[in-house]
């Protein structure tokens, strides 16, 4: 930033903020319309190495950031106005938080004399996304009468703390009228001149290092490794991470259980179907011969695998980036705050103990078993082919509530390398359309897919608006099944009228029409090798393409519990007997 052309203080500053996380990194900025943060709008709209993309609902908006800045793994801001369209992000925030996702949330605010004082859309935004950021700093209100370098300290302060621990942060930036460029223009040489050599050079103004240290080795790995262990994998940045945790499974000889948000589930290692072999007594009572687990990850989506891990007294080893928590069964156990492949790193397999491949035995048999349930279509036959049919190095966006489930219970066992995306930290069921196209804003040489429940698509129906947007092909499946059916699968009152009017609320509707208002290629399969035929077309179309899945409502949950009977009823004496399996 050799020079600024900004004609007013609240312009020079927005520029200088804009600037300041430029070379902090930041690349992509989401913006929505208003006045109040013109001066910020305008400074990132005219830096030219920033990418601007913008949106009219800040609830969208604030969701397609989080995705993008998933994708990216960096850093993305956030522009908004003032008053409640701060509001509208909190969502958005709360799930970066629980997740660990950078955000900046830069809000144009009034300044203090017309806060408190019925001035119109002003509220109090200091503070106002309270434990569900890493910092909040609220500026000055922008002023000459205020040190340029003052600015420059803070922001970057604030760009620290978000490195020394991943969330977002909140910089409400007040500014007084005028800041529009053709208004009163002030004359703002003398005050630069002190940052003078920070504007010719190229150097973040705060320039602390984090310096990620080699963690210590646990001090009795080696006689650790002769145990018979378990490996664990939960939620993963990528799938290059997933596969070296799989593979360092594969070399000590351990079941490997990945969770769908892994991105590893498919690897050939990967005991695939473990959700339903954990209803066989015979699978869990050989798999509670485990003496170590180690997880890698957290917010694991298989409710009977936590119940597993809850009832181990197995040794625990916890490997996650994140600082915070991440185990709700609170068990006692070593934990490290890094990255799997550093701690993979420093723990290098010496010993193969392969004490459990007769568990593998009994996968392939509910491999066997779900083949034969996908013929007809339904939302198991999806979400079964669906990571067979989704190409390689391509992205996966699952839904929460009833998609995620089925996908970790069923998703058919395969090879292929697949980046999975979710929102399963507060796992709320709106913004998943907007994260989904950040992510594809992002990762804009490969397709993308998301499976959608129809309740959170109607949720999040305005982000349908930024479809038009993408060139890359991306591909919207809706499992439309008429309301919450999650809710089938719940110990709902047994009075049917109250269970309708109060948890699956079914609407009635179809997305034909919205396609239609929006824009969008609309299909509408009827066969599951027309479904196969029609999401093969729509990954070679640019742009959008929504697929509808209609089914009754109570499908899915009876053809879960048919299939849960169906497992306990297979024979599984030989995982008894592991030494005749061979």
């Amino acid at each position: 930033m050799k020079q600024t052309t900004a004609s007013n203080i609240s312009l020079l500053w927005a520029q200088l903020i804009i600037e300041s996380l430029y070379r902090g990194g930041i690349n992509q900025i989401f913006m929505a319309p208003g006045s109040r943060s013109t001066p910020l709008t305008l400074a990132a709209h005219g830096h030219h190495g920033i990418t601007l993309h913008s949106h009219f609902d800040e609830r969208g908006l604030g969701y397609c950031a989080l995705g993008a800045a998933k994708a990216q793994q960096a850093p993305v801001a956030i522009i908004t106005t003032s008053g409640t369209a701060v509001a509208n992000l909190h969502p958005a925030i709360i799930e970066a938080k629980l997740t660990g996702v950078p955000l900046i949330i830069l809000s144009a605010d009034r300044p203090t004399e017309l806060l408190q004082c019925s001035a119109n859309q002003a509220i109090d935004q200091v503070g106002m996304f309270t434990s569900h950021v890493v910092t909040s700093l609220n500026l000055a209100t922008a002023s000459t009468e205020i040190s340029a370098s003052y600015l420059l300290a803070q922001v970057g302060q604030a760009l620290y703390l978000q490195q020394q621990r991943m969330g977002p942060i909140h910089i409400n930036c007040p500014f007084r009228e005028p800041f529009y460029p053709k208004e009163k223009s002030q004359d703002l040489r003398h005050y630069i001149a002190s940052i003078n050599d920070w504007l010719r050079s190229e150097l973040p103004y705060i320039n602390k290092s984090i310096h990620p240290c080699r963690p210590q080795p646990i001090v009795n790995w080696s006689e650790l490794q002769t145990k018979k262990g378990l490996i664990v994998v939960g939620q993963l940045a990528n799938t290059e991470q997933a596969y070296e945790v799989a593979s360092f499974a594969q070399a000590l000889g351990w079941p490997l259980l990945m969770d769908i948000q892994s991105s590893g589930k498919g690897h050939p290692w990967s005991l695939h179907y473990y959700d339903q072999l954990l209803h066989h007594p015979d699978f869990t009572a050989a798999l509670n011969q485990t003496e170590l687990v180690i997880q890698f990850g957290s917010r694991l989506v298989s409710k009977r695998l936590q119940q597993f891990l809850q009832a181990s007294s197995a040794q625990f080893i916890g490997v996650q980036s994140q600082a915070d928590l991440m185990d709700p069964n609170h068990a006692m156990g070593n934990y490290f705050q890094i990255d799997a492949m550093t701690w993979l790193n420093a723990h290098p397999v010496a010993q193969h103990n392969p004490w459990a491949e007769h568990l593998y035995r009994a996968d392939a048999e509910i491999s066997q078993l779900m083949a034969a349930q996908s013929h007809e279509l339904s939302e198991l036959s999806v979400t079964h082919c669906l990571s067979r049919l989704v190409p390689d190095n391509s992205a996966l966006f699952i839904g929460n509530s009833l998609p995620v489930r089925l996908m970790d219970m069923f998703a058919e066992a395969n090879s292929k390398q697949q980046q999975v995306f979710t929102n399963r930290g507060a796992s709320g069921i709106d913004g998943l359309l907007a994260s989904a196209i950040g992510v594809s804003k992002i990762l804009t040489h490969r397709p993308v897919t998301l499976l959608i429940g129809d309740t959170s698509l109607l949720h999040d129906l305005n982000s349908m608006a930024l479809l038009k947007q993408l060139e890359n092909p991306f591909v919207l499946i809706v499992l439309n099944n008429d309301g919450g059916s999650i809710f089938n699968l719940l110990p709902l009152p047994d009075d049917q009228q109250t269970a309708r009017d109060c948890y699956q609320l079914p609407h009635g509707l179809n997305f034909a029409e919205a396609a239609a208002m929006f824009g969008i290629n609309y299909m509408h399969p009827t066969q599951q090798q027309e479904f196969e035929l029609d999401y093969a077309s729509a990954l070679i179309e640019p742009g959008a393409t929504l697929i509808e899945i209609k089914v009754p409502a109570k499908e899915s949950s009876e053809m879960i519990n048919t299939i849960a009977e169906q497992v306990k009823q297979l024979d599984f004496a030989y995982l008894t007997q592991p030494d005749t399996s061979a």
